[in-house]
């Protein structure tokens, strides 16, 4: 026959186990979405920053001096300049920042290889209009490095 103390001494320790493995792993999950949510943070704030500096600050340097190489696949570096000024010129002053939507996709183990990205749309009113602002991110090391920039506006289009 078996002692019952037996059985609670194994059962203790399975459930003990159990409960090491679960806080493990909960802990895991933690980490990994606060580095999500921190990454989203603080490409929003980039984002917020660059529309200000390029439309309201009129600095176009800003945008040059966090871009990746990929943003010059569509653009000549040198003609960005021209081309943020163009469009200044066609949409007007940047009368008000309405709101951001934002997308972004971390990899759920830090890695050196592993790649960040956020896509972000900032919704905003030119003097000519409403418009959205497309910018896309990848992180380099410890920066959001700008790989995409778009606006879509009527005031474009004609």
């Amino acid at each position: 026959m078996t002692s019952p103390l037996r059985f609670f001494k194994t059962s203790f320790a399975l459930r003990l186990c159990a409960i090491i493995t679960l806080t493990l792993i909960l802990a895991l999950f933690a980490g990994a979405n606060f580095s999500r949510w921190s990454a989203g943070k603080e490409a929003k704030a980039r984002s917020l920053l660059l529309v200000r500096n390029l439309f309201v600050d009129e600095k176009p340097s800003s945008l040059m001096l966090y871009a990746h190489p990929a943003l010059f696949e569509s653009t000549n570096e040198l003609d960005w300049p021209s081309h943020l000024y163009y469009l200044r010129d066609r949409l007007g002053s940047l009368t008000s920042i309405d709101a951001l939507r934002s997308t972004v996709a971390t990899p759920f183990f830090d890695s050196d290889s592993a790649e960040s990205t956020a896509s972000h749309t900032v919704q905003v009113t030119f003097a000519s209009g409403p418009a959205d602002i497309q910018i896309t991110y990848l992180r380099s090391g410890d920066e959001w490095l700008v790989t995409q920039f778009s606006i879509l506006a009527d005031a474009l289009s004609s």
